[in-house]
This record gives C-alpha cells, structure tokens and sequence, in this order.
C-alpha cells in the first residue's frame, strides 16, 4: 500500500547531456559559471564517485528509468532511426513495449507525470513518452537536435525533427534550452498542488554547438573560444535550473521536492578544427577518457540528490549508480508491484543505517567497451585509448583514479577473477537487436 498523499514529495530529475565531471563549478572547476547548480549542490548530498550505467545517451536513459542494467531488455547501444520510418530496424529500436518505467510506476501511486526533453528511447508510436507513462510530453524523439530550428516532418535531417507536445508534431521559436525550461516550469506551476514526477531531459550540452551571444559574453572571464561556448550553453542550462528553483520557492514547495540533477553520461571532449590548442569545449575534470568508453571519463559524471528532510547536505565517497535512483524512490513510496531492480535503495547507506558500498560490484558493457568495477578495482577494455596492451587494463581506484597506471602484469590473478565476474555477469545477457554484438577482448 502506498503512503498517503501528504508523505509523498515531489520528484524532479535533471538529466544533463553531454556534461563532464569537469563542467560544474561545484566540482572545483571555475572556469564554467553554473551557480543555480552549486547552490543546489551545497544543499545537496553531492557524489564523488556517481556513475551511470551507459557512456552513451540513450542506454543510459533507459537504464535512469528502469534501474535495471538495461542490456537485460536488449539496450546496451544508442536507438537507431536509420530510415525511419520504412526501416523494420528503426521501428523495433527502443524501449521494448512492455518494459516498466518510472513514470508508470510513480502514476500507480497517485503521481501526476511530466517529461520535458530530449526521449531517445524509440521513435515508434508504441515508445512515446505518453505511451510509457507520462500525462504531459514536450520535446524531441531522436538523439540530437538543433537548437534553433524544427520542422513538422521526419525529413532526411534529423537535427530537424518534430518536437512533440504529447503526440502532436509542433514547432517552436527561440532557443530550445529555453523552451524546455519555460515547458518545465509551466508543467511545476499547473502541477503544484498535487504529487508530481517531472523529468527534464535537457539536450544541453549535447552539439550541436549553439548558444546566444548573451551567454558568450556573461563568460568573458574564458579565453579559450571552445571552452567559452560550451561553458555558455552550460549557463543557459543553470539558468534554467535557477528558473525550476525559483518557481518551487513562490508556490512554496520547495521543502517537499526532491531535486536530482546528473548528466547521462561524461565529457565528449569536443575540440573545433581551427582554435587554440588544447582548447576543449568539455572538461573530464582529469578523469581518463570521455564520452562513448568505460574509463572514468566517460562514465563518471556530476550527480547530487537534494531531498529535504530526509538526507543532510554533504559528500558521499562511495560508488553510487543512475540505476540507483528509481529503486531509492520506489522503497520510500512502499511501491510492492515493483520490477526487479538492479540499482539499490540510496536511503540506508546515506542515512548511516547502513554500511560499506551500496554495489559489491558495477558492471558497463558497450559494444567492444567493457568494464567491471569491484571495490577500488576496475578492469577495462576501451577500443579506443588502450597503449602497448593487447589485454584489459586493471586499475586501483582509491590510489590511481585517473587510470595512469595498469597494474594487470602485477596482478594477473586478480585481473582473471574481475574478467570471470564480468563474463558470468555478460554471458546470458542479449546484444542490442539493433547493433552487432560485442567482440570483446579478454583478459588472458
């Protein structure tokens, strides 16, 4: 039986695109200006070691909204929309039908669901937004788009796609960061006295590289012309967080709302053709790797929780998961008719209740790109970035957390244990339906 109507706070999740563990200033990079983010984070229990379960957009997602390791339904890759709509694999490319989400899950309990952003979880009617749980929708289906511009048909651009106000194709004006946060808070305004789950998915920092002068040139403070416009779309995106929090705090609501913000997966290390060296539009914040592997870069990301009342400010040091977000709200809301989870309930371990790490072990898996994580202990495969090593690289976390030093020679037996667990773990799982299967290196 679910708790009453008074006990059930409101939920929003933030889910940034593209954003490094090097783009907030929380993180102690100021360069970027995102001051909405770090007030939040001050009030926040802000995670270190946050990972999502994907380096890549849409895996994640799936996996943010189910909490389970989403190469169980056949999802370890982005969604294809190759052809769309004639291709049999576009239309099949997805969240399958009847896998639960958590806007479903949330409604069984009285919520009132809204989404505004980017969906990348299947283009077919059957995978809309609306048709996975959410009363209201407001954005795009496909992976990226631009900011300035849509069209009401799903033509050969797809940067050009329809948004969606629920099913109904529409056009916008102005600069899409601005919209959504406009959407998002329309949604908060008409939604405030009620329980509601509101998901913002925004498409920023994600290319392409779009963002109004204004912003540019609040960040005068940035020489380095790439990082000085990526750091501006991440301004316009604080903005927007601002707006959420500031409308929480007129309708008084603000105490009874648990606030996520995290990013789908890390910093794509985007560098223009012509510029200044070095001069990176994303920051790692010196993590090894970047968006698309399963270094630290790619799949350690910002990620904070604020929830009033319930968990006091600070910073947690152990690994935590995306995949840990719907379980944690589930068991607070005495949701019985749950699916399995493979993301654990956040609460105890943050609360004392309970000790050691909330995961024994992690496990990442995209195409050729592996990675298995039992305490300090990481082993990986990465197609791209591996030097003079045709086996997985072995790390320790706690004393190398940039990945500089593979200790696999030094520790071949423990290096062979990590790649059985991950094999047992990997063996029965499916590959995407819609991509080729993994060819995986293995530790010898």
């Amino acid at each position: 039986m679910a708790k009453p109507t008074g006990d059930q706070p409101n939920i929003i999740i933030v889910y940034a695109d593209d954003m490094g563990f090097g783009d907030v200033g929380y993180n102690g990079f100021t360069d970027v200006l995102t001051p909405h983010i770090d007030s939040l984070a001050k009030q926040s229990v802000v995670f270190n070691q946050g990972y999502v379960s994907a380096s890549v957009c849409a895996p994640s997602r799936a996996g943010l909204l189910t909490g389970q390791y989403q190469q169980r339904f056949g999802f370890g890759e982005n969604c294809s929309a190759t052809g769309w709509p004639h291709s049999e694999i576009s239309r099949g490319s997805g969240i399958p039908d009847d896998q639960v989400l958590a806007p479903e899950l949330l409604k069984s309990v009285g919520y009132t669901t809204g989404m505004v952003g980017k969906w990348h979880l299947g283009v077919a009617e059957s995978k809309r937004p609306n048709q996975k749980g959410f009363d209201y929708y407001y954005g795009f289906l496909n992976g990226a788009h631009s900011y300035y511009k849509s069209e009401l048909e799903m033509g050969s651009k797809k940067a050009h796609w329809p948004l969606f106000e629920n099913n109904t194709p529409v056009t916008f004006d102005g600069y899409l960061t601005e919209v959504f946060t406009k959407k998002a808070v329309q949604f908060i305004e008409e939604s405030q006295d009620q329980p509601f789950f509101l998901y913002v998915a925004y498409n920023a920092v994600h290319h392409p590289w779009e963002v109004p002068d204004e912003y540019i040139e609040r960040l005068a403070h940035i020489s380095l012309p790439n990082r000085r416009k990526f750091a501006a779309m991440v301004l316009a995106l604080d903005d927007g967080i601002g707006q959420m929090m500031k409308v929480l705090e007129q309708y008084g609501i603000s105490d009874n709302t648990i606030v996520v913000f995290i990013s789908d997966n890390g910093s794509p290390q985007g560098q223009a053709k012509v510029g200044t060296p070095n001069d990176h539009m994303s920051s790692t914040g010196g993590l090894r790797g970047w968006k698309g592997d399963t270094y630290e870069g790619g799949i350690r990301v910002p990620f904070l929780i604020k929830w009033p009342g319930m968990l006091h400010s600070g910073n947690y040091n152990k690994p935590v998961s995306n995949l840990d977000i719907l379980p944690t709200l589930a068991n607070y809301l005495n949701i019985k008719e749950t699916p399995y989870f493979d993301g654990v309930d956040l609460l105890p371990y943050l609360k004392g209740e309970k000790q050691g790490n909330p995961h024994e072990i992690l496990y990442w898996r995209r195409d050729d790109d592996y990675a298995v994580r039992k305490g300090d202990w990481k082993l990986c495969w990465n197609n791209r970035g591996m030097k003079n090593t045709e086996t997985a690289e072995l790390f320790n976390l706690a004393e190398d957390p940039k990945e500089q030093y593979n200790l696999a020679e030094e520790f071949p037996e423990l290096a062979r244990e990590l790649q059985e667990i991950f094999d047992k773990w990997d063996v029965d799982l499916p590959d995407s339906k819609w991509w080729g299967g993994p060819q995986n290196r293995k530790y010898n």
